[in-house]
Protein backbone atom coordinates (compact mmCIF):
# COMPACT_ATOMS: atom_id res chain seq x y z
CA UNK A 1 0.00 0.00 0.00
CA UNK A 2 1.36 3.55 -0.83
CA UNK A 3 0.61 4.30 2.89
CA UNK A 4 3.03 2.11 3.86
CA UNK A 5 5.39 0.88 1.60
CA UNK A 6 6.10 4.52 -1.15
CA UNK A 7 8.95 6.68 0.13
CA UNK A 8 9.37 10.57 -0.42
CA UNK A 9 10.13 11.85 -4.34
CA UNK A 10 9.65 14.54 -6.09
CA UNK A 11 9.68 15.84 -9.46
CA UNK A 12 6.20 14.15 -10.91
CA UNK A 13 2.79 13.72 -9.79
CA UNK A 14 2.07 12.35 -6.60
CA UNK A 15 0.11 9.28 -8.11
CA UNK A 16 2.98 8.88 -11.12
CA UNK A 17 5.15 8.42 -8.11
CA UNK A 18 2.99 5.87 -6.89
CA UNK A 19 3.14 3.55 -10.15
CA UNK A 20 6.78 3.98 -11.16
CA UNK A 21 7.54 3.25 -7.27
CA UNK A 22 5.21 0.26 -6.38
CA UNK A 23 2.06 -0.64 -9.25
CA UNK A 24 5.29 -1.12 -11.88
CA UNK A 25 6.53 -3.87 -9.50
CA UNK A 26 3.38 -5.64 -8.70
CA UNK A 27 1.72 -8.91 -10.45
CA UNK A 28 -2.02 -8.56 -9.33
CA UNK A 29 -4.19 -6.03 -8.63
CA UNK A 30 -7.55 -6.57 -6.76
CA UNK A 31 -9.87 -3.92 -6.30
CA UNK A 32 -12.73 -3.58 -3.82
CA UNK A 33 -15.45 -0.58 -4.43
CA UNK A 34 -18.73 -0.03 -2.59
CA UNK A 35 -19.68 3.86 -2.84
CA UNK A 36 -16.65 5.86 -3.37
CA UNK A 37 -14.27 5.60 -6.68
CA UNK A 38 -11.64 8.02 -4.91
CA UNK A 39 -9.93 11.33 -5.86
CA UNK A 40 -8.77 12.78 -9.45
CA UNK A 41 -5.55 12.69 -9.83
CA UNK A 42 -5.26 14.86 -13.09
CA UNK A 43 -5.13 11.91 -15.48
CA UNK A 44 -7.90 9.98 -14.51
CA UNK A 45 -11.16 9.60 -12.49
CA UNK A 46 -8.74 8.62 -8.85
CA UNK A 47 -5.86 6.93 -8.11
CA UNK A 48 -7.50 3.77 -7.88
CA UNK A 49 -8.62 4.02 -11.35
CA UNK A 50 -5.35 5.34 -12.69
CA UNK A 51 -3.29 2.27 -11.02
CA UNK A 52 -5.89 -0.01 -12.59
CA UNK A 53 -5.22 1.27 -16.36
CA UNK A 54 -1.74 0.92 -15.92
CA UNK A 55 -2.24 -2.92 -14.79
CA UNK A 56 -4.50 -3.28 -18.08
CA UNK A 57 -1.86 -1.36 -20.67
CA UNK A 58 1.03 -3.73 -18.43
CA UNK A 59 -1.25 -6.69 -19.44
CA UNK A 60 -1.61 -7.88 -16.02
CA UNK A 61 -4.31 -9.53 -14.12
CA UNK A 62 -6.95 -7.12 -12.38
CA UNK A 63 -9.88 -8.63 -10.29
CA UNK A 64 -12.16 -6.05 -10.47
CA UNK A 65 -15.45 -6.12 -7.69
CA UNK A 66 -18.25 -3.72 -6.88
CA UNK A 67 -20.18 -4.30 -3.27
CA UNK A 68 -24.08 -3.77 -3.38
CA UNK A 69 -24.31 -3.89 0.11
CA UNK A 70 -27.07 -1.39 1.70
CA UNK A 71 -25.34 1.54 2.89
CA UNK A 72 -26.79 4.11 5.39
CA UNK A 73 -27.95 7.51 3.36
CA UNK A 74 -26.74 10.13 5.19
CA UNK A 75 -23.35 8.68 4.84
CA UNK A 76 -23.60 8.70 1.09
CA UNK A 77 -21.43 11.06 -1.06
CA UNK A 78 -23.91 11.44 -4.00
CA UNK A 79 -20.98 12.98 -6.23
CA UNK A 80 -18.53 9.96 -5.38
CA UNK A 81 -21.25 7.59 -5.83
CA UNK A 82 -22.19 8.84 -8.92
CA UNK A 83 -18.87 8.71 -10.44
CA UNK A 84 -18.38 5.11 -8.93
CA UNK A 85 -21.55 4.26 -11.12
CA UNK A 86 -20.34 6.05 -14.21
CA UNK A 87 -17.07 3.96 -13.85
CA UNK A 88 -18.43 0.77 -13.34
CA UNK A 89 -20.63 1.13 -16.54
CA UNK A 90 -17.33 2.06 -18.54
CA UNK A 91 -15.88 -0.97 -17.55
CA UNK A 92 -18.58 -2.95 -18.92
CA UNK A 93 -17.42 -2.52 -22.83
CA UNK A 94 -13.48 -3.40 -21.36
CA UNK A 95 -13.75 -6.98 -19.55
CA UNK A 96 -15.31 -8.32 -16.64
CA UNK A 97 -15.89 -7.49 -12.93
CA UNK A 98 -17.63 -9.19 -10.05
CA UNK A 99 -20.96 -7.89 -7.77
CA UNK A 100 -21.46 -9.01 -3.89
CA UNK A 101 -23.81 -8.54 -1.37
CA UNK A 102 -21.89 -9.64 1.68
CA UNK A 103 -17.97 -10.12 2.95
CA UNK A 104 -18.57 -13.96 2.84
CA UNK A 105 -19.95 -13.88 -0.70
CA UNK A 106 -17.03 -11.83 -1.58
CA UNK A 107 -14.77 -13.99 0.43
CA UNK A 108 -15.60 -16.88 -1.38
CA UNK A 109 -15.12 -15.41 -4.68
CA UNK A 110 -11.89 -13.73 -4.16
CA UNK A 111 -10.81 -16.96 -3.10
CA UNK A 112 -11.94 -18.99 -5.73
CA UNK A 113 -10.63 -15.96 -8.18
CA UNK A 114 -7.80 -15.76 -6.74
CA UNK A 115 -6.60 -19.20 -6.92
CA UNK A 116 -7.17 -19.68 -10.52
CA UNK A 117 -5.39 -16.60 -11.18
CA UNK A 118 -2.38 -17.68 -8.95
CA UNK A 119 -1.89 -21.04 -11.15
CA UNK A 120 -1.97 -18.67 -14.35
CA UNK A 121 0.52 -16.42 -13.11
CA UNK A 122 2.45 -19.80 -12.11
CA UNK A 123 2.65 -21.19 -14.80
CA UNK A 124 3.78 -18.22 -16.65
CA UNK A 125 6.26 -17.56 -13.99
CA UNK A 126 7.61 -21.08 -14.26
CA UNK A 127 7.70 -21.12 -18.08
CA UNK A 128 9.80 -17.83 -17.88
CA UNK A 129 12.38 -19.71 -15.52
CA UNK A 130 12.22 -23.05 -17.25
CA UNK A 131 13.42 -21.14 -20.21
CA UNK A 132 15.71 -18.66 -18.60
CA UNK A 133 17.26 -21.68 -17.35
CA UNK A 134 17.48 -23.71 -21.05
CA UNK A 135 19.71 -21.26 -21.81
CA UNK A 136 22.19 -22.47 -18.80
CA UNK A 137 21.96 -25.88 -18.56
CA UNK A 138 24.80 -28.11 -20.52
CA UNK A 139 24.17 -31.42 -19.46
CA UNK A 140 21.03 -33.70 -19.63
CA UNK A 141 19.29 -33.94 -16.05
CA UNK A 142 16.43 -36.65 -15.17
CA UNK A 143 13.05 -35.12 -15.97
CA UNK A 144 11.51 -37.94 -14.12
CA UNK A 145 14.06 -37.07 -10.96
CA UNK A 146 12.74 -33.69 -10.88
CA UNK A 147 9.09 -34.40 -11.13
CA UNK A 148 9.62 -36.92 -8.08
CA UNK A 149 11.73 -34.36 -5.87
CA UNK A 150 8.75 -31.96 -6.60
CA UNK A 151 6.67 -34.29 -5.42
CA UNK A 152 8.40 -34.62 -2.44
CA UNK A 153 8.40 -31.46 -1.65
CA UNK A 154 4.92 -30.77 -1.80
CA UNK A 155 4.54 -34.06 0.23
CA UNK A 156 6.53 -32.68 3.06
CA UNK A 157 4.86 -29.41 3.57
CA UNK A 158 1.55 -31.35 3.13
CA UNK A 159 2.25 -33.55 6.59
CA UNK A 160 3.81 -30.29 8.17
CA UNK A 161 0.02 -28.55 7.48
CA UNK A 162 -1.50 -31.68 8.37
CA UNK A 163 0.03 -32.21 11.87
CA UNK A 164 -0.29 -28.71 13.10
CA UNK A 165 -4.26 -29.52 11.59
CA UNK A 166 -4.42 -32.62 13.52
CA UNK A 167 -2.25 -30.97 16.77
CA UNK A 168 -4.60 -27.86 17.02
CA UNK A 169 -8.28 -29.59 16.46
CA UNK A 170 -7.19 -32.79 19.07
CA UNK A 171 -6.06 -30.24 21.32
CA UNK A 172 -9.66 -28.03 20.77
CA UNK A 173 -12.08 -30.64 20.62
CA UNK A 174 -10.32 -32.57 24.18
CA UNK A 175 -10.57 -29.38 26.14
CA UNK A 176 -14.18 -29.41 26.92
CA UNK A 177 -15.16 -26.82 24.71
CA UNK A 178 -18.36 -24.92 25.50
CA UNK A 179 -19.04 -23.95 21.53
CA UNK A 180 -17.73 -24.08 18.12
CA UNK A 181 -16.37 -21.46 17.66
CA UNK A 182 -12.58 -22.11 18.07
CA UNK A 183 -13.35 -25.15 16.21
CA UNK A 184 -14.69 -23.12 13.25
CA UNK A 185 -11.86 -21.00 13.22
CA UNK A 186 -9.01 -23.58 13.03
CA UNK A 187 -10.99 -25.29 9.70
CA UNK A 188 -10.93 -21.53 8.55
CA UNK A 189 -7.30 -21.36 8.10
CA UNK A 190 -7.16 -24.73 7.35
CA UNK A 191 -9.38 -23.97 4.34
CA UNK A 192 -6.86 -21.64 3.14
CA UNK A 193 -4.12 -23.91 3.00
CA UNK A 194 -5.69 -26.36 1.10
CA UNK A 195 -6.64 -23.78 -1.64
CA UNK A 196 -2.81 -23.26 -1.97
CA UNK A 197 -2.45 -26.96 -2.10
CA UNK A 198 -5.32 -27.26 -4.83
CA UNK A 199 -3.88 -24.47 -6.95
CA UNK A 200 -0.58 -25.79 -7.29
CA UNK A 201 -2.10 -28.72 -9.31
CA UNK A 202 -3.09 -28.14 -12.52
CA UNK A 203 -3.60 -31.86 -13.91
CA UNK A 204 -4.11 -34.81 -12.11
CA UNK A 205 -4.98 -38.44 -13.22
CA UNK A 206 -5.11 -39.71 -9.14
CA UNK A 207 -7.94 -39.15 -6.75
CA UNK A 208 -5.99 -36.41 -5.49
CA UNK A 209 -7.37 -32.70 -6.54
CA UNK A 210 -10.78 -34.87 -5.79
CA UNK A 211 -10.06 -35.05 -2.41
CA UNK A 212 -8.84 -31.55 -1.68
CA UNK A 213 -11.81 -29.99 -3.39
CA UNK A 214 -14.34 -32.71 -1.13
CA UNK A 215 -12.63 -32.01 1.65
CA UNK A 216 -12.48 -27.83 1.05
CA UNK A 217 -16.12 -27.93 0.35
CA UNK A 218 -16.71 -29.77 3.86
CA UNK A 219 -14.70 -27.53 5.66
CA UNK A 220 -16.81 -24.22 4.06
CA UNK A 221 -20.17 -26.58 5.58
CA UNK A 222 -18.51 -26.88 8.59
CA UNK A 223 -18.51 -22.91 8.84
CA UNK A 224 -21.96 -22.85 9.10
CA UNK A 225 -22.72 -25.24 11.53
CA UNK A 226 -25.59 -24.52 13.52
CA UNK A 227 -25.63 -25.49 16.97
CA UNK A 228 -30.00 -26.46 18.38
CA UNK A 229 -30.82 -27.43 21.96
CA UNK A 230 -31.14 -31.34 20.75
CA UNK A 231 -29.73 -32.93 23.68
CA UNK A 232 -26.07 -32.19 22.51
CA UNK A 233 -26.67 -33.97 18.69
CA UNK A 234 -26.22 -31.37 16.68
CA UNK A 235 -22.90 -30.17 18.70
CA UNK A 236 -21.06 -33.80 18.62
CA UNK A 237 -22.10 -33.50 14.87
CA UNK A 238 -19.66 -31.02 14.79
CA UNK A 239 -17.15 -32.24 16.30
CA UNK A 240 -17.64 -36.07 14.35
CA UNK A 241 -17.61 -34.25 10.75
CA UNK A 242 -14.36 -32.58 12.17
CA UNK A 243 -12.91 -36.12 12.35
CA UNK A 244 -14.08 -36.81 9.26
CA UNK A 245 -12.42 -34.14 7.03
CA UNK A 246 -8.99 -35.11 9.25
CA UNK A 247 -9.31 -38.57 7.68
CA UNK A 248 -10.48 -37.56 4.65
CA UNK A 249 -7.01 -35.43 4.32
CA UNK A 250 -4.77 -38.34 5.75
CA UNK A 251 -5.33 -40.25 2.55
CA UNK A 252 -3.03 -37.47 0.93
CA UNK A 253 0.39 -37.98 1.74
CA UNK A 254 0.33 -42.17 0.80
CA UNK A 255 -1.28 -40.65 -2.34
CA UNK A 256 1.44 -38.67 -2.72
CA UNK A 257 4.32 -41.45 -1.63
CA UNK A 258 2.69 -43.80 -4.64
CA UNK A 259 2.53 -41.08 -7.29
CA UNK A 260 6.82 -40.09 -6.27
CA UNK A 261 6.57 -44.03 -6.68
CA UNK A 262 5.55 -44.59 -9.40
CA UNK A 263 6.45 -41.17 -11.46
CA UNK A 264 2.90 -40.26 -12.16
CA UNK A 265 2.82 -36.89 -10.78
CA UNK A 266 -0.09 -34.59 -11.08
CA UNK A 267 1.86 -31.70 -13.40
CA UNK A 268 2.01 -28.76 -11.31
CA UNK A 269 2.94 -29.89 -8.01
Amino acid sequence: MWETHARPEMGDRPQAIINKQLVRHCDLLIGAFWTRLGTPTGDAESGTAEEIEEFRKAGKPVLLYFSSAPVVPDSLDMEQYQALLGYRRSLGEEGLYSQYETHAAFREQLQRNFASTMIELLDVHSGARAAAAATQVVQDIDPLAVQREAVRQFQQQFETFLRRLRTEWTAERESDPHSTDDGKYIFSRAADDVVHFRSMITHDSSELSEILEDTLRRMKALQRHQVYVDGGRSFRAFWGEGDGILLELEKVPSILSQIAEDGSSPDGT
